[in-house]
């Protein structure tokens, strides 16, 4: 089937067929992603800020929290404010992640009205919230980089891993956010459970507490759990912490799992889109 008999068949949603369809598609996310930072700081005093000020806030009460009060510490970091800095590798990549999720998930719904007036690659609603959690990874990295020189831990040559662990995220995320998005469109109890994971996936993630104070036997058990292996690989590669064997594996694995089985749910499921809308 092609891309105009699908759309016919498709009320309000296109397809991405074509090098011309691609670049259409590409100045259509830029376009929605500008409007989405317009839209979510508009009517803010501080604006573009809390993208800054978010972030910073949930580190220090975390920081507070488990590394004052409970002071929770990383065996194997010698850094004086190594949990400081294993708190943060994790909170780079789990603050974008949920980000990303949270807003995705309820991309198609929110705009159903529009997809059915206006035909598009419904595909650039994901992907927007996917662009959209950019800023504040960029934020969490750079954040990470920083002190972690500043603490005398690196740079070192497992640095070169961190674009290649940034585009494996990016790939992760936007699966997910295509699968979780149709989904919610055609089953609105996916919100409402995702949000529950969410929660449960934070505890479930080495972020707040090092990999080294869970009994060994379970060490494997966190391969189940592809942000899990992301954050370890970050930390493996910015802290030179030790990871479970197979950790890499894993992640491609997963990436290629969310990834290309996302992308290929969405697009089978885009006849049914279209027959919703």
């Amino acid at each position: 089937m092609n891309a105009k008999s699908q759309a016919q068949r498709s009320p309000g949603v296109s397809t991405v067929a074509s090098v011309g369809g691609a670049q259409r598609a590409w100045v259509l996310w830029r376009y929605w992603l500008l409007r989405e930072f317009k839209t979510r700081y508009a009517g803010s005093v501080l604006g573009l800020a809390w993208a800054f000020v978010q972030p910073l806030a949930s580190l220090a009460i975390f920081y507070v929290l488990f590394g004052l009060i409970l002071a929770v510490r990383v065996p194997g970091l010698t850094s004086s404010n190594g949990y400081l800095l294993h708190l943060l590798a994790g909170l780079a990549i789990w603050l974008p992640f949920t980000d990303a999720i949270g807003r995705g998930v309820g991309s198609l719904a929110a705009y159903e009205d529009f997809l059915r007036k206006q035909p598009m690659p419904a595909e650039i609603l994901p992907a927007v919230a996917v662009g959209g959690s950019l800023l504040v990874l960029g934020i969490g990295y750079a954040l990470l980089l920083v002190l972690s020189i500043g603490q005398g831990v690196g740079p070192f040559v497992s640095w070169a891993w961190l674009p290649l662990l940034v585009l494996a995220q990016v790939v992760l995320t936007f699966g997910l956010a295509l699968v979780l998005s149709m989904a919610h469109f055609l089953w609105r109890d996916v919100g409402s459970t995702v949000g529950f994971a969410l929660q449960l996936g934070f505890y479930l993630t080495p972020i707040v507490y090092p990999l080294a104070q869970v009994p060994e036997r379970f060490h494997s058990w966190f391969l189940l759990n592809p942000v899990a292996c992301l954050v370890l690989a970050v930390q493996s590669a910015v802290l030179h912490m030790p990871v479970p064997l197979g950790t890499m594996w894993a992640l491609a694995v997963w990436v290629v799992l969310l990834g290309g089985g996302g992308w290929w749910f969405f697009r089978s499921m885009k006849p049914v889109l279209g027959e919703a809308l």
